[in-house]
């Protein structure tokens, strides 16, 4: 293969952080594809990474010793605070956004190409101004995205869905008998619904289903009147890995919130449908581009009775559950592949690789 005499850097926040998902497995893979490129956080943690993540205050030096050609970053607000470019002129701002970041004119003078990825959270939201998009098309030589909103409004961003790792979260055999194993996993939001899992679930009257709960969701563990679950907390992705290898459902009741809308599907239930869990989840931006409805998995609505009534048709219909998820397990290996999609985008960032 030809190596371009491009160099990439890659600038994040909180980095390296394994509990940010997809963020966290996309650079491990660029690293691996691209070991010269130079990684940065605004936010430096302590996790572990193959090379080091150099603080931010060090990019323009070493932007400049390392010859970087190329820039990439995840999430409207990173962008545009890069850009310096997160408030309208009538005052409206990005969530999120950080005004001691701007590297716009450094980018310009040393004719830098910024790329981004323009993911569910981090500023994109139900609504989020047009003029925040120009700004982006205007300013980035690659856009990258998940979301039906930004293909429409930039017409040319570029379709890649989030990475997974199917390395780790691997395929996993489990027999289809109760008690069936569900599994909530997700941080403390408002858009989680846990509300709803909960009035759910406290009306399930039923020995032959179990619920596991990860994340940090201590406050709001006294709502749950039936006991037939474990809490967890929050799991590495190893510890994460091989509970979803042992349960049979993935359950996700994301709504829209002020601040935010998921993806579809998650990261989260994206993992757990790698493994072979069953993926049980509204979906309020009625997304088709890849998973279907009844092949892939099962769609709920935002209400008790259509999660209790799903949970019943499992109950009910082990077979045609099962086939369900085994399809939504191929599905997932083979389109969110973490080697696949980053092999692409950076084919679209550096040419060949």
């Amino acid at each position: 293969m030809m190596i371009t005499n491009r160099r990439l850097a890659v600038i994040d926040t909180f980095f390296p952080w394994q509990l940010s998902g997809f963020r966290y497995w996309e650079n491990i893979q660029i690293h691996a594809q691209r070991p010269d490129t130079l990684f940065f956080a605004t936010e430096p943690h302590s996790d572990k990474f193959p090379k080091i993540v150099y603080p931010f205050s060090q990019f323009k030096k070493l932007a400049d010793s390392e010859g970087i050609t190329d820039v990439y970053c995840v999430f409207l607000n990173l962008v545009l605070s890069l850009l310096g470019a997160y408030t309208l002129p009538d005052g409206t701002q990005v969530p999120g956004s950080n005004p001691y970041i701007n590297i716009r004119d450094f980018l310009m003078e040393r004719k830098i190409k910024l790329h981004t990825t323009l993911y569910p959270g981090g500023g994109l939201a139900q609504g989020t101004r047009p003029e925040f998009f120009d700004i982006v098309t205007a300013n980035c030589s690659t856009i990258f995205t998940n979301v039906e909103e930004v293909l429409l409004n930039i017409k040319t961003s570029i379709y890649q869905p989030v990475v997974i790792n199917t390395e780790l979260y691997n395929l996993a055999a489990r027999c289809w008998s109760p008690p069936f194993h569900l599994i909530f996993c997700a941080f403390n939001y408002p858009r989680k619904g846990f509300p709803l899992l909960v009035k759910a679930y406290n009306s399930l009257n039923s020995d032959d289903f179990h619920l596991h709960i990860v994340g940090n969701w201590e406050d709001q563990l006294s709502q749950l009147k039936n006991k037939r679950y474990t809490f967890h907390g929050a799991l590495q992705p190893e510890k994460l890995a091989l509970l979803y290898q042992h349960c049979h459902v993935f359950i996700n009741c994301s709504r829209p919130d002020h601040l935010a809308l998921d993806g579809f599907p998650t990261t989260t239930a994206a993992d757990a449908m790698a493994t072979g869990c069953l993926l049980l989840t509204t979906n309020p931006r009625n997304d088709q581009l890849i998973l279907k409805e009844g092949m892939d998995y099962l769609k709920i609505d935002a209400e008790a009775q259509s999660i209790l009534h799903s949970l019943n048709w499992i109950s009910n219909h082990t077979r045609k559950a099962k086939r369900i998820a085994a399809n939504g397990a191929k599905t997932v290996r083979s389109s969110f592949n973490m080697k696949k999609i980053v092999n692409k985008k950076l084919t679209h960032l550096l040419g060949n690789t």
